[in-house]
């Protein structure tokens, strides 16, 4: 397949990730204000595994992709204090009080059990060739983009979602609502790398490949969060 080819299956796999069975299952809870405080805090510990795993991409690509992926990275390790913006942990952390959280409550409590489970298997993925390792980073990013994904977002679905049951305003979420703009913007990142680096079928591969197998970890991922919030009034 040549780029195009490439980038059109990319985008459409994210886009069917909507329509797995996990997926349609998370999407369907209804959240209570306990499911809300725990989905939360999960989602602090899967930003924490993101920057893990870009670290390791970063670690393993060319010095121009690690420029890349630092100017993506900034964003959610520093955040922008001249503009007022906090780090993505930080953002987590404080979209916790609309729900009730403390800090201690992020610290107090581990990430649950299948999800480190699959936070292990996107490590393995980031450590893998540097353009199946990105690719399986990215996606997640471009599952996350409301230009990509038709419908929305993961991150703007679920505010609608918490909207709908919690009655909170998305934009009092601010970890969905920071996501639902940033994310449009590092949607792109792969298509960036892709048009200097994928200059062969084989590394057009490399991405199909990291992309897919991620993917897969989301899907699994998603449903150990369904069963978490099932579990709980």
């Amino acid at each position: 397949m040549d780029l195009k080819q490439m980038w059109d299956e990319v985008v459409r796999l994210a886009n069917v990730q909507f329509e797995s069975a996990p997926f349609k299952r998370l999407l369907n809870i209804k959240f209570s204000r306990r499911r809300a405080q725990q989905y939360s805090i999960q989602m602090a510990h899967y930003v924490k595994n993101r920057r893990d795993c870009w670290a390791y991409v970063q670690g393993s690509s060319p010095l121009d992709v690690k420029q890349i992926i630092w100017q993506h990275e900034r964003d959610e390790l520093i955040g922008n204090k001249n503009e007022g913006k906090h780090d993505h942990i930080t953002l987590a952390v404080k979209e916790g009080e609309a729900f009730g959280l403390t800090a201690e409550a992020f610290d107090d409590t581990e990430c649950i059990e299948g999800g480190a489970v699959c936070f292990s298997a996107w490590i393995r993925l980031a450590q893998r060739p540097w353009l199946e390792a990105l690719a399986a980073s990215a996606i997640l990013e471009i599952r996350n983009s409301a230009e990509l994904i038709r419908g929305g977002s993961l991150s703007r679905r679920i505010g609608e979602i918490l909207e709908r049951d919690l009655k909170i305003p998305l934009k009092k979420q601010i970890n969905n609502a920071e996501h639902v703009v940033m994310d449009v913007e590092h949607a792109h990142l792969l298509a960036q790398v892709a048009r200097k680096h994928a200059t062969t079928d084989a590394d057009r591969q490399a991405i199909m490949n990291g992309a897919k197998e991620s993917l897969l970890v989301d899907r699994v991922y998603r449903n150990h969060l369904a069963d978490m919030l099932e579990a709980l009034p």
